[in-house]
C-alpha cells in the first residue's frame, strides 16, 4: 500500500502503541494516589478517635465520678469508648499519709474497625479526686 504525500494522521498501530505506553506509565500514578486516598482515611479516622478520648479523658471526673472501679461504656458513631478509673498506688503505698485528694490512673479506649482490622487507641492520665470514704477521718 502506498501513502500519498496529502494523507497526514496516525495509524491504528500507532495510537494502540501510545495508548500502551500511556498505560504503564500511568498505571504507578495511579496506584500511588488510591495508596495516598487509603492513608488519608486511616489517618481521618486515627485522629477523630484520638480526639474523643482526648474528650472523654477531660470529661472524667464530671461524667464519671473519680471513684476506684468507676467506669463507662459508649458508642459514638463507628467508635466504641470505654474509660475506666483505678485508684493509683505508687511505690510508696504503704508510707503514705492520708490525703484531702487522691491521684487516680484514668484511662479511656477508643476502638473502631477498618475493614476486617480492629483498630485502637488508649490514652491515660493520672487525675486529683476525692479520697474514697474508708480513707476520710471520721
Amino acid at each position: 500500500m502506498c501513502r500519498r504525500s496529502d494523507e497526514s494522521g496516525f495509524t491504528l498501530i500507532e495510537v494502540l502503541v501510545a495508548f500502551a505506553i500511556a498505560a504503564i506509565l500511568l498505571l504507578p500514578l495511579l496506584r500511588s494516589f488510591s495508596t495516598g486516598i487509603g492513608t488519608a482515611t486511616r489517618t481521618d479516622a486515627a485522629t477523630e478517635a484520638t480526639l474523643i478520648a482526648q474528650s472523654t479523658l477531660a470529661g472524667m471526673g464530671d461524667v464519671v465520678a473519680l471513684s476506684d472501679g468507676a467506669s463507662i461504656r459508649q458508642q459514638q458513631g463507628p467508635f466504641r469508648v470505654s474509660a475506666s478509673v483505678r485508684r493509683y498506688h505508687g511505690d510508696d503505698a504503704a508510707s503514705r499519709p492520708v490525703l484531702t485528694v487522691v491521684p487516680y490512673d484514668v484511662a479511656v479506649t477508643v476502638e473502631w474497625r477498618e475493614g476486617a482490622r480492629a483498630r485502637s487507641i488508649t490514652l491515660r492520665t493520672l487525675r486529683l479526686g476525692p479520697p474514697p470514704a474508708e480513707d476520710q477521718g471520721p
